[in-house]
């Protein structure tokens, strides 16, 4: 499936200076193991272990590498000619934002060394693809080669550097001013650095979430997945290691901190071993992008709660509105979902119950209902399931038969809903089901 353009539908779309220092970043990362979302077992026993998957997302990633590095030495946005691919991260840039601002014209034979090199790496992958399986040693060595090359290049380090400093210069105005305020100079730029840490990770994630809405190659993703991996392990390594013990931070902050540290450890264990786990075996597009959208969405609600509360513990004025436009939407999209998933689970405990058409009438109106409306807000994981409940209940003949699938889907949506109102925005909304006017 090729890429095909498409505009972001929030924020400034990814230069392709920008996406390439994505790629380039991930495919680096790609070649630890350690970033890897692999079972216990697999990790055991790493070195028999097929790597023709892995190989094929590098020999992509380097492929749209080729690409994006054609339209920076020319000095343009990728247009997406067609034959090639064209990933919607490459829509074209806001006026003014021309790569010829990275300085790369001091660096043009370095880019045409670069090409070759890259080039060459995908002669290389697409060797080791010729056979039935790929070694670990064929898949490090590979990697040793192209990091090798990589870390010999200007280009890579200029495009590298310049695509992260762009990320990170993303942090809000209201965070900089924050962190820039803190005394003394040691806590100011610890905090500082903490926060820049996040806006690149949810640079990551938006880059993700970008491409799930396009119409690309989401195997691929796999390596950007391993980069925000490798990232928020170092970002841990920091709070642990220095911002815990900056000077001048007191016990309020340390212990949003410390929690924050906990939670993204959670959360991080929640994507890469239960969601991405054995992402390279699966084929099916849409299970592909369940397992992508679902560990993104876990990672970016992550992260934004862990902004916002350490914003607060040092100015509790500060709240997700200000911080994250979608943050209120978040929170009126999970109420409503919260409150329509309470009213379902009312009505097919009624139809269950009583029995009767008219009961089981007003069942089938909300359902549909439900199914019009707020599933949308509900992870891409959960549509399925909730598909094939409808399915059951629509081809039921037997009284029998239909209560018995009524009772599965009460137990069913009472789980989703406890799952729902677990959500962190909802932390501070309780559920009060004697508020709600029938």
């Amino acid at each position: 499936m090729n890429d095909q353009p498409q505009q972001p539908t929030t924020g400034e779309p990814f230069t392709p200076a920008r996406e390439l220092a994505v790629w380039l970043r991930a495919v680096r990362s790609f070649f630890n193991t350690a970033n890897h979302p692999l079972s216990e077992a697999e990790r055991a026993d790493i070195n028999a272990r097929n790597f023709k998957c892995e190989t094929g997302i590098v020999h992509d990633a380097l492929l749209r590498c080729l690409h994006l590095l054609s339209s920076v030495a020319q000095g343009e946005p990728q247009p997406g000619a067609k034959g090639e691919e064209s990933g919607p991260e490459s829509a074209r840039a806001p006026h003014g934002a021309s790569d010829d601002a990275l300085g790369l014209a001091s660096v043009k034979d370095s880019l045409g060394d670069l090409s070759d090199v890259l080039r060459d790496s995908c002669r290389l992958a697409e060797a080791l693809l010729e056979s039935p399986s790929v070694s670990f040693g064929g898949w490090a060595g590979l990697g040793s080669v192209l990091e090798r090359e990589l870390r010999r290049s200007e280009a890579v380090t200029l495009i590298v550097r310049a695509g992260s400093e762009a990320d990170a210069a993303r942090l809000q105005a209201p965070l900089v001013a924050l962190a820039q305020g803190l005394a003394p100079d040691e806590l100011s730029e610890d905090v500082l650095a903490v926060f820049q840490a996040f806006a690149r990770l949810l640079c990551l994630l938006r880059f993700v979430e970008i491409s799930l809405n396009g119409d690309g190659k989401l195997k691929r993703l796999l390596a950007v997945f391993t980069l925000i991996n490798e990232e928020t392990r170092a970002l841990l390594d920091f709070i642990e290691g220095r911002a815990l013990h900056s000077e001048g931070l007191e016990k309020t902050g340390r212990d949003i901190l410390d929690g924050t540290a906990y939670a993204i450890r959670m959360e991080m264990r929640k994507a890469f071993e239960h969601e991405l786990v054995g992402f390279c075996s699966v084929r099916q597009p849409p299970q592909i992008f369940a397992k992508a959208e679902n560990a993104c969405g876990l990672l970016r609600d992550c992260y934004r709660q862990s902004v916002v509360a350490l914003a607060q513990s040092f100015d509790p004025s500060l709240d997700g509105e200000q911080l994250f436009d979608s943050f209120r939407t978040k929170l009126e999209q999970s109420l409503a979902l919260r409150l329509d998933l309470w009213r379902l689970i009312k009505l097919v405990h009624g139809a269950s119950s009583d029995g009767d058409a008219g009961a089981h009438a007003q069942f089938t109106e909300g359902l549909h209902a439900f199914y019009e409306g707020s599933l949308r807000h509900l992870m891409y994981k959960d549509w399925e399931p909730l598909e094939r409940f409808i399915e059951e209940i629509e081809s039921a003949r037997a009284p029998g038969e239909l209560s018995q699938t009524l009772h599965r889907f009460e137990a069913f949506l009472e789980t989703l809903f406890g799952q729902v109102n677990m959500r962190a925005v909802l932390n501070e909304h309780s559920f009060d089901p004697n508020s709600i006017e029938e």
